[in-house]
């Protein structure tokens, strides 16, 4: 496999980084999240949560060691010299399965979205057809302009966060007691349950190679991590602390259900609003998904990107529109968060003795070289 040459037109600057791992790790997860983590640790959820945190910036730390330590590579490039030709092919196709279904789970849970609150009757292949042609449009531009849609569409959503401050004035403070009554299993459960949630910072290992700054990737991909774990537990502290707990227990999609106290005079149901204005949110994670898919296969196999791109959204049109039952979405979402915890959170310690091996080579030829 060659090593990449990203041209000087295609790279973008460190900071980006902050923006787009963090709209990665912000999408369907988060609608549902607070009832999740609720029911596994109670009124400790803040705990797993803080605790998935640090795990996700040991893990960062981790892939920017090794991405580091094979200087302008991507994933595929590093486990083809770590691994050897035909492993790494292997292992960099069961990364494209991966990113595929994060696209797939995150679009069919959207669907749902749509069609339980806005359009109960309107078919699941038609919602899917509008996103998909707005994903082809924005990925089949070019990095920069699936990095630079996603910028747009955070500066265009993150307002929404402010929309949580009426329910923060319901609050009762009683909802949070008692603390510190779930044992390690119920913590242990959090964290576990955090792991969907929480993915898509996988992202790095491919937008790596197209940064010019990369002495600057670690600062601005521990901030992207810092906001967006600030963010869940905002917003679950505030679901637990507005619904009684068999209140949290019953609402689905609880964050959502929020936004029913909110209401203007040109909107007496905000939360339909709300859940129209979630593409916002949504799109950014198809589009880079989309990328990763599509230029994770150009790596690998050696096909255009365009090709692979257009495979994928014909797929993924197939599966929206045969696989929309409720049942199966949610054991798609849950066997990725499982793929998800090993290829995601474990991979890159399994890659940290081979980045270690590769920092010790390129010191034993700078010694033989002076």
């Amino acid at each position: 496999m060659k090593s990449l040459s990203i041209p000087k037109e295609n790279q973008i600057k460190a900071w980006y980084l902050f923006i787009i791992l963090h709209t990665m790790q912000v999408g369907v997860g988060m609608a549902g999240y607070p009832r999740l983590v609720f029911m596994e640790a109670r009124q400790d959820s803040w705990i797993p949560i803080i605790i998935t945190g640090l795990i996700l910036h040991l893990v960062i730390a981790c892939m920017v060691f090794v991405l580091n330590s094979f200087e302008k590579e991507d994933l595929p490039g590093i486990l083809t010299k770590s691994m050897g030709k035909f492993v790494g092919l292997v292992v960099s196709s069961l990364f494209v399965i991966y990113f595929l279904l994060l696209f797939l789970s995150v679009i069919a849970n959207y669907i749902e979205f749509v069609q339980v609150f806005i359009f109960p009757q309107m078919k699941s292949w038609f919602i899917g057809l509008l996103l998909l042609t707005l994903v082809w449009y924005a990925v089949y531009g070019g990095i920069r302009v699936a990095i630079g849609s996603s910028f747009v569409f955070f500066l265009s959503s993150i307002w929404i966060v402010g929309l949580l401050h009426k329910p923060i004035t319901l609050i009762d403070s009683r909802n949070y007691f008692p603390m510190f009554q779930v044992g390690l299993d119920g913590i242990y459960q959090g964290v576990l349950i955090s792991s969907y949630t929480f993915l898509g910072f996988e992202l790095l290992w491919m937008v790596y190679p197209f940064i010019n700054d990369k002495k600057r990737v670690g600062r601005y991909s521990q901030f992207a991590i810092v906001f967006t774990v600030a963010m869940y537990l905002l917003t679950t502290m505030v679901a637990i602390g507005y619904f009684s707990p068999r209140q949290l227990e019953e609402k689905v999609w609880p964050l959502l259900t929020l936004f029913k106290v909110i209401s203007f005079p040109m909107f007496e149901r905000f939360d339909i609003l709300a859940v129209a204005l979630w593409i916002l949110v949504i799109l950014p994670n198809l589009i880079l998904l989309a990328w990763m898919v599509s230029f994770t296969c150009k790596r690998v196999h050696g096909w255009k990107q365009k090709y692979c791109l257009a495979v994928m959204i014909i797929f993924s049109l197939l599966f929206v529109s045969i696989f929309d039952d409720r049942q199966f979405v949610n054991k798609l979402t849950d066997f990725t968060g499982r793929v998800g915890l090993f290829l995601g959170f474990g991979f890159p310690f399994v890659l940290l003795p081979f980045a270690i091996r590769q920092r010790m080579k390129g010191k034993k030829k700078n010694a033989k070289s002076s």
